[in-house]
Order: structure tokens, then C-alpha cells, then sequence
């Protein structure tokens, strides 16, 4: 169902038509889970899923298409779809994710960080900070904590 969706896209925005400019979305925005799965670095390069994800990750924000995606290991992913990313946002992770190519351009106060997050807390790295920031998600209005919650 992703490959026939990612398919149908990549006709829509680069390929043959019947549509008319009026009828084609200006924006399209497409949320993936497990990346690695679908773009792994160790994928067969006649993989349509692949091509796909490339094509999208690499001529897609011209045309107007916006990938987000998840994955738990970073490192697992094609570099051409990791190299056309401008936003990364990491979660907690292992010494044995941290330690590959992957985040060595993290500062290391920030990567050693990335083992201890707690949930909701996130590091966001983009080219407009100059540096990793750390983010907390505060407790979601309506959940009241317990006193014993506090200390």
C-alpha cells in the first residue's frame, strides 16, 4: 500500500498526467514509520519503494512534497534520503546507535544526552539553530499528578 501510494505521488508530481494544474495539489505532505524498512541502506538499488523515497527526498520540497518520518535507527537509512533531510529530531537511543558515523557531527554533550532522554524530551538539530537544542513537551493539560507524583 506505501509503494502504491509513494507511486501514485511521484506520478501526480513528476510523471505522466491526465490532470490538470488546477486538479494537483500544491502540497502534499506524507508521514512514514519506520523508515529503515522502507529505505534501508542496504537495499537493492531496483527497489521501486527506494527510487520512490529517493526521488521524493531529493526533488520533493521543489515540488512541493513534505516527507516526515520515524525510524529507530538512523544509521539503518539510505545516506541519499539521510542527506536531503534538513530537520532531525532524536529520541532516546542506545551507546550502540550514538557510536556510528551517523552522529558524529553531534556535539557530544548531546549525543551522550540522547541515552538518558526521558519521554518528551526530544533534541532538534537544523541548520537555522547552529546548534542541537533540547526539547521538553509539557505534561498534556487535563493530567493532574498526584502529590506522591511530585516528590
Amino acid at each position: 500500500m506505501f509503494g502504491d501510494i509513494l507511486k501514485a505521488v511521484n506520478e501526480l508530481k513528476f510523471g505522466e498526467t491526465t490532470r490538470s494544474e488546477e486538479e494537483i495539489p500544491g502540497r502534499i505532505i506524507i508521514f512514514v514509520d519506520e523508515l529503515n524498512k522502507y529505505a534501508a541502506s542496504n537495499a537493492p538499488k531496483n527497489s521501486p519503494i527506494l527510487r520512490y523515497l529517493l526521488e521524493i527526498t531529493e526533488r520533493g520540497r521543489s515540488e512541493g512534497i513534505i516527507l516526515f518520518s520515524a525510524e529507530q535507527f538512523k544509521s539503518a537509512v539510505h545516506d541519499r534520503v539521510k542527506g536531503n533531510c534538513s530537520t532531525h529530531i532524536y529520541g532516546r537511543t542506545n551507546a550502540i546507535e550514538i557510536s556510528k558515523p551517523d552522529y558524529k557531527y553531534i556535539p557530544k554533550v548531546f549525543s551522550n544526552m540522547m541515552t538518558r532522554l526521558s519521554k518528551g524530551e526530544l533534541i532538534l538539530e537544523h541548520a537555522i539553530l547552529g546548534t542541537p537544542l533540547k526539547m521538553t513537551f509539557p505534561y498534556p493539560s487535563y493530567y493532574q499528578r498526584r502529590s506522591e507524583d511530585a516528590e
